[in-house]
């Protein structure tokens, strides 16, 4: 008999299923008493989360992580995760707070990081080798200027896209020959991502393209920037893992004759 059929695997599973029910349970409650708590604040002219309060629980969190033989990390991720869920649904209520302004409201984590390489092949054995990445999607696009290899690769939490160009004629070939192998972009998973496309062409910031959508994905990216070099991309994702908006970002980037 395979594991995957013991009686005892079976009902260790059917309790994990059980506290995984408590905790939604669980936090749809905690949820339920932040609105109530903003709610209040609002109708008294109480401020929004105070740092004291903040601290206290997550000093109560690594004291727990000690004690319970739990790594801390871990922990602090999750009520990370929890507390920046509070203060979004506190907004929702109240208003944004003083200087919470665009990104220090809206991101949620990096969501991939882009890089343009000279070979692929060789950019992929190495990273698989050397730091234990793999490969959970290929992707070719066609196109003289959005021509090239796309290859996505995660270790952990950490996921990273893998470009070649196809031709002397495509996008990551010209990037690479301005600037050199390396980070293209860096994408950002955001909340609300219409207010968050409102409010950065309130404050300048210089977009290349508005959302780009496709079913479960929406995407929105920066133009580079001369001084840092960087350019973004803004993500919000509901079903979908991969990237289907890759044509559409390259028409805007050869009508400008950017890369």
């Amino acid at each position: 008999m395979t594991d995957a059929g013991t009686p005892e695997l079976t009902r260790l599973r059917g309790e994990i299923d059980r506290v995984n029910d408590a905790m939604l349970a669980l936090l749809k409650e905690r949820n339920e008493l932040c609105e109530k708590v903003a709610e209040h604040k609002r109708d008294r002219g109480i401020p929004m989360m105070q740092q004291g309060r903040l601290d206290a629980l997550q000093e109560k969190v690594r004291e727990f992580a000690r004690e319970n033989g739990i790594d801390q990390a871990y922990l602090e991720q999750i009520f990370e995760v929890v507390t920046n869920e509070a203060c979004w649904l506190e907004e929702q209520i109240m208003g944004p707070g003083e200087g919470r302004a665009a990104l220090a409201r809206r991101a949620r984590r990096i969501d991939h990081v882009a890089i343009a390489v000279r070979n692929v092949d060789e950019a992929v054995a190495r990273l698989e080798r050397c730091y234990g990445y793999s490969v959970v999607q290929r992707q070719k696009v066609e196109g003289d200027f959005s021509g090239m290899t796309m290859v996505t690769m995660r270790a952990g939490g950490v996921t990273l896209v893998l470009c070649e160009g196809d031709s002397e004629k495509s996008n990551v070939r010209q990037y690479i020959d301005h600037y050199g192998p390396g980070v293209q972009h860096v994408a950002i998973e955001v909340r609300d991502q219409p207010g968050m496309v409102e409010e950065l062409r309130e404050r300048q910031a210089d977009l290349l393209t508005g959302i780009i959508s496709s079913p479960g994905i929406d995407q929105t990216f920066t133009r580079r920037d001369e001084n840092t070099g960087m350019q973004f991309e803004f993500v919000t994702r509901t079903d979908n893992t991969g990237f289907n908006n890759v044509k559409e970002l390259f028409t805007a980037m050869e009508r400008e004759n950017v890369y």
